[in-house]
Order: structure tokens, then sequence, then C-alpha cells
């Protein structure tokens, strides 16, 4: 017997077995099957089922007056509420793509995920149309503007702007008849995710991606029909949408979904919700663990978190102090999870072993297997049709590069061991994680060179005592620069997690004879007395 075979694995391939790999059929399929059963929750308003092709009916329909149908852009920016979720499944019963934005983007990054995806149509939470405002006259594709909450919104140029509740006025709760049929190889969404050496790219994911995933994660997660899954993470992420939403859709469990996240009223929220399982990221669960211990730890019934990195004190701890246990896994929007931990067999550091839908192998800068024991990148391909990525939307270039005989190439190096468990190890591009986050260094740097002092910038990890890093930036003036006028500049234009915690002013940056900036040299000295701590509001000392 494999790792991933008999008791609950065999259990979840018959409850998953011919179920739909597109968002509408699966929709209504699970409406039909499970009627009253509660499929979302936010605070005190619920979701069933039965309630829920309605509820994306109506948004489709709205949208198909505004002339969206297979094919075209429709971008979400907000924070977590049910109708981010009826949204992104209405483009998809339309045959149209959701864009997810950040909420956190402002300027440039905005303008860049509306433009390069075409988006038409931008549904938008209405304390985020100021953001919108400043970069409105740079948009090429951008038509009509949905503001959530229905408050008054402003003009915003040449735009169609709408309060949501008159968009949707009137719209029919009958199923949209699309304008041609939707399959599992139709995309379904452009995800924006950070590039390392230019812009941000953005991932082309079909309906077999989204259906194909979710269940995965009910199979290797042990998520049961009528169990809670909870989430704080957010919408414009996949993990909130396929590694949450798309697994309770699957499975026919309940989605509770939270705003934002509380350190101080989490566990208690976990009890509020009744939830079975969670997800988390490796800040979150530092922040958590940081806290002095109280009953509400254990006043839950949560069994399982699904996340990571997470921390080895934690992974020792977990159970005793919270009643938990952890699933790790490993992936990324382009593949989707490819490795979890086997049930009953977990080890510690480990991230897993390829489950049996995906392959995966380490591979020398040769595209070349390395021995067991042997650092190597982390490459992948499929089993199954329609569950990686398609493309990267017009980058041709970037996706044979990631594509590269015929497998995908991560990015990350990681090593495995004589039983096949495989270890992260170092991530083999410049690339930046803090608090979930991806960050190009690459853009933030282009980013930080629009400020009228700055000649020169180099951005770089430093890591953070709640796991993953904190964003150091390194940078060349034409004068004096204030660091708190710096810091106040970038919080106007940068999104949230872009805005570095640490600055250091050099009189330049070391290169190589061919001018690239030797990040190695800045990394070996990151935390020195020059450099500016924003948290402290002062200089670091490193004693």
């Amino acid at each position: 017997m494999s790792d991933f075979s008999g008791g609950w694995y065999d259990e979840a391939d018959a409850l998953t077995a011919g179920l739909p790999e597109t968002i509408g059929e699966l929709i209504d399929l699970q409406a039909a099957r499970l009627g009253d059963r509660p499929f979302l929750r936010f605070g005190d308003a619920v979701t069933t089922y039965a309630q829920l092709p309605a509820e994306v009916n109506r948004v489709a329909n709205g949208l198909a007056r505004l002339g969206i149908q297979h094919g075209d852009r429709v971008a979400i920016m907000s924070a977590n509420r049910p109708e981010f979720a009826f949204a992104w499944m209405a483009a998809a019963r339309l045959g149209a793509l959701q864009v997810p934005v950040n909420a956190a983007f402002r300027g440039r990054f905005l303008s860049y995920a509306l433009n390069n995806s075409r988006s038409s149509v931008l549904i938008i939470e209405s304390a985020l149309v100021e953001h919108l405002a400043l970069v409105a006259t740079e948009l090429s594709s951008l038509r009509h503007v949905l503001v959530l909450d229905d408050a008054d919104p402003p003009a915003l140029g040449g735009l169609q702007v709408l309060p949501w509740g008159s968009a949707l006025h009137g719209a029919s709760t009958d199923a949209p008849v699309p304008s041609q049929p939707i399959a599992a190889s139709d995309t379904a969404a452009i995800a924006y995710t950070s590039g390392t050496t230019g812009a941000s790219k953005g991932v082309m994911l079909s309906h077999g991606y989204f259906c194909l995933t979710g269940r995965d994660a009910v199979k290797y997660r042990g998520l049961r029909p009528g169990e809670t899954i909870y989430t704080c993470l957010p919408l414009f992420h996949m993990n909130a949408q396929t590694l949450t939403t798309m697994p309770a859709l699957t499975a026919g469990a309940t989605l509770a979904l939270d705003a934002r996240f509380s350190a101080s009223g989490f566990w208690t929220t976990l009890a509020r919700y009744g939830a079975d399982q969670f997800n988390v990221i490796g800040a979150m669960l530092g922040i958590l663990w940081r806290r002095p211990p109280s009953p509400a730890e254990r006043e839950h019934r949560a069994h399982t978190a699904f996340g990571g990195p997470i921390a080895p004190e934690i992974l020792a701890g977990a159970a005793e102090r919270w009643g938990i246990g952890f699933v790790e896994g490993f992936g990324s929007t382009e593949s989707g999870l490819v490795a979890y931990q086997p049930r009953g067999a977990f080890r510690a550091g480990s991230f897993g072993k390829a489950i049996p839908e995906f392959e995966v192998e380490l591979f020398d800068e040769h595209d070349r297997p390395v021995p067991d024991g042997t650092p190597g990148e982390i490459v992948t391909r499929p089993r199954r049709p329609n569950s990686m990525m398609t493309a990267y939307y017009g980058m041709p270039e970037k996706t044979v590069e990631a594509w590269r005989n015929l497998w995908f190439h991560t990015g990350d190096m990681g090593r495995r061991d004589a039983d096949g468990y495989l270890y992260f190890v170092d991530r083999k591009k410049d690339a930046i994680r803090r608090r979930g986050e991806n960050i190009s260094s690459a853009e933030l740097e282009q980013a930080l060179l629009e400020h009228d002092a700055v000649v020169d910038a180099a951005v770089i990890a430093v890591a953070s005592e709640l796991g993953e890093d904190e964003v150091k930036a390194c940078v060349v003036a034409d004068g004096a620069l204030d660091h708190e006028a710096f810091l106040a500049w970038c919080e106007q234009r940068l999104p949230r997690f872009m805005i570095p915690r640490y600055v250091e002013v050099l009189g330049a940056l070391p290169k190589t004879p061919t001018q690239r900036t030797e990040k190695y040299r800045l990394r070996e000295d990151a935390l020195n007395t020059r450099t500016w701590d924003r948290e402290r509001g002062g200089f670091v000392d490193p004693a």
C-alpha cells in the first residue's frame, strides 16, 4: 500500500469521483444534492448550498447586462466578504475570467494589474475607490466600476461608475446562458504572482485547476462532508479560493469566512464558527505562539490546521497547547499543491511527499536529476489534464522558460531523503516572502527609484522573528534622506506588505564589473548600525 492509499484516501476518491470540472456545474450539482446545508458563513450571514446558485446567477446576469461574456476579464478588489465569492463564481458562470486584485495595491501596481489583464469591469470596495481615482486616467481597458457597499461613488473620468445594488437591480437569479459552452480547459482566472527580475506575471488558471486543486485538498487534508473550514486569509489570493473555498464546495463542507486575522480573537472566532479545520500562514502561527496562553486556545473543536512554513517549536507543542495537528504541503499558484504530508506519517521539517497526481523531481542547473540528499531545484508536472497553469498571460517567453524540458520549474531549492520526503532548502531566485505575500525585489526597486532623491536602490530579505522575511531597502540618495519622510512616501505609493521595515542609505551599491548589484554583500551586513528600523523608529543596534 502506498503512502496515499487506503482508509480515508479511498473514501475521498469515492466522495469526489465524477464531480464536474467546471465551477458553475459544481455549484449546481452541490446545490441540488445538499440543499439547506450551509455553504458560506460570514459573521451572522449564512448562504446555503441551495441559495448559492441564485446569488451567483444574480451577479452573473448583472455583469452580462454590462456586456461581459466568455473570455472577458472581471477584476475584483476587496477585502473578504460574500460578494467577492459570488463575483468570481459569477465570472466563471459566464466563461469570463476573474482577476483578483490585491487590496493593498496602489499606484503603478494597481494600474499594471488592471491594464495587463485587460480588465473591462472592476468590482471594488468603496474604501478603496480613492486609490483607483489616482490611476483612473492611466487605465486603458477598464470601462465599468461597480462599487460595493452601495456608497455614493465619485466620478472617475470616462468610466461608468455604479453602486453595487444599482448594477444588480432586477438582475435575474436564473442561470444565464453563456455565449459559448464552458470547458474544464477554459481559463477561469488570471492571478498575479510576483516575479523576481521584472513585472508580476499573470498566471492563467483553468476551471479544471480550481476543481482539481479543491479535490486534492479534500483528499490530502481529510476534509469531510458537513465539517466547517475557516479562513481569514484574503480571497484575492489562491489560498483562500482554491485551498479553502473550492475544498468546501467539493466536500459539501461549510466555508467560514472572516474579514481579517485577529490574534486576540482568533481562537474565540474559531469556536464561534464551530470550525473543524483552518488555513494559516507561518507568520500568523508565530504571532499566536508568542501570545500568553489562554483558556480560549482549547475552547474550540478544530482538529487540523493547514499551512506553512511551521516553526519546529510550534510543531512540537501545538498538540498540547492548542489541541490541533498540522498538514503541510508544497506548491505554488502555477502548480497548485503537488506534495502533502502523508496521514499518520508526519515528518517534522519536511513538507511531505509528492502526491500521485503529480510528478516531482529535483534537478541540477542542467535539468538532470540529483541524488537523494543533494539540493536541487524542485520541478513538477501533472498526471491529469487542466490541473496546472495554462500559461503566463501575454508572456510566452516566460511560459517557455518556466516549462523548459517539459517540467515546471518552481525556482525553489529542495532535497529528498531516502524515504521520499521532501525538504525546502532555499529560494533559487531573488524573491522575498513577507507575511504570506511574495514580493518581487525588481518591482519594488523600480518603485523606490520614483522617489525624487533616490538614484539607486536594492531590496533584500532579512529574516523575521515571526518567520519568513522582512524587507530592507538599500538606497543611494542625491543628498540627505530623511528616513521617516521616505517611509511616509512609501506608504502612499506601495502595497502595505512591500513597505520596507529597514532602510540603509549608502554612498554607492556594491556592483559587479557588469554593473549588477552584489546583493550577497548587502546581506552579509544587513542589520548594521547604519540601518533604520521603521518598527522601532531608530537605528539598529546589532548588540
